[in-house]
């Protein structure tokens, strides 16, 4: 808009700023901009502002708004009857007359489909078809966060929630969603959803049409179990090292998107590829949130073989983002949860909420973590000699020693049977030494028994698998090599 131009609009701006249209305007002359680059458009208006009608305000902040509208004149015309807005798009002009400029927007919408040239019409019908689409989604979703963020619902039924929501037609519709977790630098198949082949894809469609299912009755019908699918069954923890990923710098550049997008299949790891059996192309999504990289969504189109729309990747992004906010808020809740999980023989926490716990710790940020994990050294043998009283009466006198020697903020694992692990926070690899020997020494003499044991400092809370792997590693070679020593790497 020329300073001309402003300068004869000067008197009605009040009425400009405050006229707009309704959003779905907005939606329409977006996506219309993307393949129209210029539409001309004179205004005749009123000298009186009291006497313009409220769709040429509306048309003059419209245009303000959209590089694609150039108002190119403003005329001011003395008798109100005269106003109009002509419109010229190459060699087709359409004119907003006085009566029709009064008029709904609705009826002017009708307006523009029945006189515009039947490229832009069609156009238009199909952008308004898209935006009920994505309107019905939408509305779909508020039941999408209802589920997600109810008090029962556990990390592993979002996941459900989620990929559901991305596969059904009342969603984004792909075939197969297979969610990858980030552990350390390594991508793990945590759950998917979908066929393992095209019959049964068939199948299960058939079934889905005759049932006429909604979100509702699919989540009602959820069930903690092992596979949420057969295609899962069958990758379930395949993996993707950060070496493999490094040779596929396209791939790599995609996971770093905070957007969905499409990228085909010769820009995927090919052990990728083969596993999931990808043909064309697919769709990826990276969940990340300030906190914690969660790791990437997966998904294609395998069975119908349709081009990834531009809406699909709309949704997926839409509801992955969702998803990471919740994902991280129950990971949060859960760490308050856990204290409450706990072995009944030994008092330390159990195996379950060691899974949560360590999830949670990936958020924390925090270093120096210390990693210790113990093995007592013939439990089975002492088992066998002695019975199993015995065997329990040595569990809980370690327990009680362990627990005398670390601090509040400290906490004990029940790992396995007779494997214990320590996550002690803001320690370092002499004074963890220090009191793993200290808890060795007074065991030895209370029970005539020793343990073995591994440790590692962790210095990037983000590497915590990877450090108990290594705690491990360190744990079996003791065992292996010298029963009853300590070491910490």
């Amino acid at each position: 808009m020329d300073n001309t131009t402003m300068e004869k609009l000067k008197k009605y701006k009040k009425h400009i700023m405050n006229s707009k249209f309704d959003i779905g305007f907005f939606f329409l002359i977006e996506n219309l901009s993307k393949f129209i680059d210029l539409i001309d458009i004179d205004i005749y208006i009123s000298e009186n502002p009291a006497f313009v009608p409220e769709n040429i305000y509306k048309i003059i902040n419209l245009s303000g708004k959209f590089k694609m509208l150039n108002l190119r004149n403003i005329f001011i015309t003395h008798s109100p009857k005269n106003q109009k807005v002509c419109f010229s798009y190459k060699d087709k002009n359409i004119i907003f007359n006085n009566d029709l400029l009064i008029k709904t927007e609705s009826d002017i919408l009708h307006y523009i489909i029945l006189n515009a040239s039947q490229f832009i019409s069609l156009e238009i019908i199909h952008i308004l078809l898209k935006s009920s689409a994505l309107s019905y989604i939408m509305l779909n979703s508020k039941e999408f966060l209802e589920e997600a963020t109810k008090k029962d619902t556990d990390i592993n039924k979002l996941i459900y929630i989620y990929l559901t929501v991305i596969t059904m037609n009342f969603g984004g519709n792909f075939n197969r969603a297979i969610l990858f977790q980030k552990k350390d630098d390594t991508y793990v198949v945590l759950r998917a959803l979908g066929s393992a082949d095209e019959k049964e894809a068939h199948l299960i469609w058939e079934q889905l049409e005759k049932n006429n299912y909604s979100f509702k009755d699919i989540i009602k019908n959820f069930k903690q179990k092992a596979y949420f699918s057969s295609l899962e069954k069958r990758i379930k923890n395949f993996k993707l090292s950060k070496y493999t990923i490094f040779k596929y710098k396209l791939f790599k550049e995609f996971l770093d998107y905070d957007t969905a997008t499409t990228i085909p299949a010769s820009a995927l790891p090919k052990k990728l590829v083969k596993e999931l059996d990808i043909i064309g192309e697919c769709a990826i999504c990276s969940l990340k949130s300030e906190n914690k990289d969660f790791g990437f969504i997966l998904v294609d189109n395998r069975f119908n073989h349709k081009p990834i729309s531009n809406e699909q990747l709309y949704i997926l992004d839409y509801f992955s983002k969702q998803t990471t906010i919740l994902w991280e808020n129950k990971l949060f809740i859960d760490t308050l949860k856990f204290e409450a999980q706990q072995d009944f023989l030994t008092g330390f926490y159990n195996r379950r909420s060691l899974d949560k716990f360590i999830e949670s710790l990936t958020l924390s940020g925090k270093s120096k973590i210390g990693i210790v994990i113990i093995d007592i050294d013939f439990f089975k043998e002492i088992n066998d000699t002695h019975g199993h009283d015995k065997g329990d009466e040595i569990i809980k006198t370690l327990s009680e020693i362990i627990f005398k020697n670390i601090r509040s903020k400290d906490k004990a694992f029940r790992f396995g049977g007779d494997e214990f692990l320590l996550i002690l926070d803001d320690i370092d690899e002499i004074n963890l030494f220090r009191i793993i020997r200290r808890i060795n020494i007074e065991f030895r003499e209370k029970t005539g028994a020793s343990f073995s044991s591994g440790g590692i400092v962790c210095k990037n809370s983000q590497k915590i698998y990877k450090c108990i792997k290594i705690a491990d590693k360190l744990l079996y070679n003791v065992k292996r090599t010298s029963k009853g020593q300590i070491k910490i790497k």
